[in-house]
């Protein structure tokens, strides 16, 4: 088991995230996981 860092997608805070869990997108709270999805959601292909 490694643990790696990793910069919040958001804010660029540092997490420290066991390499198995990686995502493609991480954040450090849910607050800046809420505010990049408001940000993004004008801009995906989501319906």
């Amino acid at each position: 088991m490694k643990i790696v860092e990793i910069k919040c997608e958001k804010c660029g805070k540092e997490i420290y995230v066991i390499e198995t869990y990686l995502r493609d997108k991480m954040f450090c709270t849910l607050g800046c996981m809420d505010s990049y999805a408001d940000v993004s959601i004008d801009h995906s292909s989501f319906h």
